[in-house]
């Protein structure tokens, strides 16, 4: 049996930790999304990195970047993309898997260096239509004072795993399937009082982003291959935007899944990735835009 390496960040860009598992010709870049961080992929990681190279970044302000996020935010995640690949001397095509938040960056990067993408999964993208209703209320002012006032009366630890449960019940259809290390990885971000309210800008920042985006026109137009996965029981990107969206072909929708299939059923996520991976990545760049 082939023996798989991660070799963990931080690596050579400044402040931006990621991993670096196998060593195959073709390299996968995995993108979590928001409030999440890399360890969201360790199921996918193992079958993904036996006949490729596979980057799990911490987007900034998340997991264990230490690097600050800054405006505009996702075309700055792009550059983190870019400048990860640059450092690990990638220069062939690769296909990127984002989830949420993480597939948006993943498309935009996409977007922006075609001649540098074979293929982009989607995972519960939010923004095709518009952004959703609860998204903009979870993430307002109204909600962040209330969360502040909230938590002057609530003991830290209580804060940080009562956060960490909703958010690992919103995230997957059936919690018990989550293994311990992305179950503490859900609690992590709210270890301290300040960083659960702290992280409430970030996501304004992300909804106001979103909302400009015109992603759903970017998925029908863009010249590389697509492939969009929603899980059954999202309950933040319901997978009925699929109806709306008009998209034939391309498009798959989990039974049994919350948010983050790669949590809920990562073996059904990867039955059905593993052949648009393989399919998209021998296409030849004149193939891609036909």
């Amino acid at each position: 049996m082939r023996t798989l390496q991660t070799v963990p960040g931080p690596g050579p860009v400044d402040g931006v930790n990621y991993s670096v598992t196998g060593a195959g010709e073709h390299t996968i870049v995995l993108l979590h999304g928001f409030s999440d961080n890399l360890t969201t992929w360790n199921r996918v990681v193992p079958p993904l990195a036996v006949t490729n190279r596979v980057i799990a970044i911490d987007l900034p302000g998340f997991g264990n970047s230490s690097r600050p996020w800054s405006r505009p935010l996702l075309p700055g995640y792009v550059d983190v993309v870019r400048a990860v690949l640059d450092a690990e001397d990638v220069t062939g095509p690769v296909s990127l898997m984002g989830n949420s938040m993480g597939a948006v960056v993943s498309l935009l990067f996409a977007a922006r260096y075609p001649g540098r993408t074979d293929g982009v999964v989607l995972i519960d993208m939010p923004g095709l239509r518009s952004v959703p209703r609860v998204w903009r209320m979870a993430m307002s002012k109204p909600s962040e004072l209330g969360l502040r006032t909230a938590l002057r009366w609530v003991p830290d630890r209580a804060a940080q795993y009562g956060l960490g449960w909703a958010y690992t019940h919103v995230a997957a259809a059936r919690p018990s399937r989550l293994d311990p290390v992305v179950r503490e990885a859900f609690v992590s971000p709210y270890a301290l009082r300040d960083s659960i309210a702290a992280i409430m800008p970030l996501g304004r920042t992300v909804v106001r982003e979103l909302q400009t985006a015109q992603l759903g026109a970017l998925v029908a137009t863009i010249s590389v291959p697509v492939l969009l996965v929603f899980g059954a029981r999202d309950l933040l990107t319901p997978p009925r935007v699929l109806r709306r969206l008009g998209r034939p072909g391309g498009a798959v929708v989990l039974p049994g899944c919350g948010h983050c299939p790669q949590i809920d059923q990562p073996e059904a996520l990867l039955t059905e990735v593993l052949p648009f991976l393989r399919a998209s990545s021998a296409l030849q760049p004149s193939e891609r835009s036909a």
